[in-house]
């Protein structure tokens, strides 16, 4: 891993936005509001993250049934597994891990697998972008987190035109992802199209009008729910601010880690959090620590626990993120995958 490129770039990104975190706050201030700290508000917040975890599975249950049914319990411990190794492996390699174990587990097409990771992960960032749109319009935000929400709604808006349009007329959208694969180089064709025709099949279960609304609701809830673990370790910090800034809070610091970048969100996250809590009167000091102390809450139980679960299952973390890593693909898109009109 030390090896490889992405692994560094990775450090790379953590290390600017770590630097940028300090800029204004010096480090033996933001150690000394760590030691203030009352810790024993992270056991019930650490609770609520896996309550909120347990959600998500049943979420991607019924993503998922478009692709096969699989229980919900049965899935809690694939996304920790995700969760870990996106933590602990850079540009966010956890999703690929992720569908890896799960086509292996459930005998699902590992394609298949990523295309509906691909739907919730838009579920998700689109639940974000709300997040973050209505609180910086409701309690006001600075330049950085405005110019992230206008970052995320023009990415977004355009993966929410190519949801509804997967969704409403999936055919079509094959036929017009078959051509615009065929512009690619030769060598990345055919994984384009197999992804892009693996997330409209991933939606083949939300056509139903009660699942779409269940996955919409169960989304609202769990990140609501991490929100209230930022609330909770707030307290531990004796931050005393409106819950819109801890919703705000969960809306930045996770778009700030969509994109592909360092292992774990590690700079991003905290930059982002540290600025909604400055917004919200928080003292420097404080606001970098708390970003620091959230994160870890997140972080290390969830890694912990995703590394119980591979030992589990007589699996390591390298040879796993060498099985799920993707092969190069020649093969182009046949000239006829999509009838002219």
């Amino acid at each position: 891993m030390l090896r490889s490129r992405r692994f560094w770039v990775g450090v790379g990104v953590s290390a600017v936005f770590i630097a940028l975190l300090f800029m204004r706050t010096r480090p033996g201030t933001v150690a000394s509001a760590l030691v203030g700290a009352n810790y024993w508000w992270l056991a019930p917040a650490v609770v609520v993250y896996f309550a909120s975890v347990w959600v998500r599975a049943y979420r991607y249950r019924y993503i998922l049934r478009g692709v096969r049914e699989v229980p919900g319990p049965a899935l809690f411990p694939i996304l920790i597994i995700g969760y870990m190794a996106n933590n602990l492996l850079p540009a966010r390699a956890g999703e690929l891990v992720r569908a890896y174990v799960l086509g292996e587990r459930h005998r699902i097409s590992k394609m298949a697998a990523l295309g509906t990771v691909a739907v919730e992960r838009l579920f998700d960032g689109l639940t974000l972008l709300g997040f973050l749109t209505l609180t910086v319009a409701w309690l006001g935000g600075d330049s950085a987190l405005r110019d992230l929400a206008l970052i995320g709604v023009a990415i977004f808006a355009a993966a929410l035109a190519v949801f509804v349009a997967a969704l409403a007329a999936p055919d079509t959208t094959e036929q017009v992802v078959a051509r615009l694969s065929r512009l690619l180089p030769g060598r990345f064709q055919q994984r384009a199209y197999d992804l892009a025709c693996s997330f409209v099949d991933g939606l083949r279960s939300l056509r139903r009008p009660d699942a779409f609304a269940w996955v919409v609701l169960t989304s609202l809830l769990a990140w609501l729910m991490e929100a209230v673990v930022y609330f909770l370790v707030g307290r531990g910090f004796g931050l005393d601010v409106h819950f819109g800034y801890f919703v705000m809070a969960v809306g930045a610091g996770n778009l700030a880690i969509t994109a592909p970048s360092s292992q774990g969100g590690i700079g991003p996250f905290e930059f982002f959090v540290k600025q909604v809590l400055i917004g919200a009167a928080a003292g420097e000091a404080v606001a970098a620590a708390y970003s620091f102390a959230v994160h870890a809450v997140i972080i290390v139980p969830a890694t912990a626990l995703g590394l119980f679960y591979l030992w589990s299952m007589n699996l390591s973390l390298g040879a796993l993120s060498r099985r799920a890593a993707p092969a190069p693909v020649y093969e182009t898109v046949p000239a006829d995958s999509g009838a002219d009109d």
